[in-house]
């Protein structure tokens, strides 16, 4: 994981079109985290910078839904804390953005059965964007990762994981499954993961924007069903 670029939050203001006190009644709001703000010494004093990245995704995500969400609603939907939820197999299957393939995949592999979590859901959709990219031994072994790990992932108050997927140099294809053996899946939060001089990063996912996608994405479900109109 790379060293986030800063940008100012002059800069932030300049680029956005937002108002000095609208970015601040985000803060207060919870939409724009704290820890995001970086004070650091310039030439002309202390000045606070912020990761451009997420912030800039964070207000047009804000602009793009703040005409039909309350802040208070979008505080809930933007915060990195998990929802306690429970999802029946039959709402599951209603989750477009899941496919019936992944999902059939993960239930041979759940400790559990019955109704699903909010944690499960958050796994499905990682397993999609995954899917494509590695083989059946080396998904099962994300899998059995996320499983083995799940209180300690749904414990963390910021949702600020990522999931990392390594393989030794000597492997040449990580969708071949002889290769599965020599493939390393850990969490890192908060901090870079140092891998040694063998092994290849071939994944890293940002776990914290899928829960916020996976959460604006039930919610609209939830919103038209009471509404009558189609899902997402």
């Amino acid at each position: 994981m790379d060293s986030e670029v800063l940008i100012s939050k002059k800069e932030v203001l300049e680029m956005t079109g937002i108002s000095y006190g609208q970015f601040y009644r985000w803060k207060r709001k919870g939409l724009i985290p704290e820890s995001w703000f970086i004070r650091k010494s310039t030439f002309t004093g202390q000045e606070t910078f912020l990761p451009r990245e997420k912030v800039l995704e964070r207000i047009k995500k804000i602009q793009d839904l703040k005409d039909d969400h309350s802040l208070e609603e979008l505080a809930k939907l933007l915060s990195p804390e998990v929802s306690g939820r429970d999802f029946s197999t039959e709402e599951v299957g209603t989750l477009n953005w899941i496919s019936d393939e992944v999902r059939d995949f993960y239930e041979d592999y759940r400790n559990t059965s019955g109704d699903y979590l909010f944690h499960d859901i958050l796994f499905l959709t990682v397993l999609e964007k995954l899917r494509h990219q590695l083989d059946d031994d080396t998904l099962a072994l994300v899998i059995s990762t996320l499983t083995l790990h799940e209180d300690t992932l749904q414990k963390t108050n910021e949702f600020r994981w990522h999931l990392l997927i390594g393989r030794k140099s000597a492997s040449t294809n990580l969708t071949k499954a002889e290769n599965a053996s020599t493939v390393s899946v850990c969490f890192i939060h908060d901090q870079s993961c140092l891998l040694d001089a063998e092994t290849e990063q071939v994944v890293d996912i940002d776990l914290h924007p899928i829960l916020e996608d996976i959460k604006l994405k039930v919610s609209g479900v939830r919103k038209a069903r009471t509404t009558g109109k189609e899902t997402l």
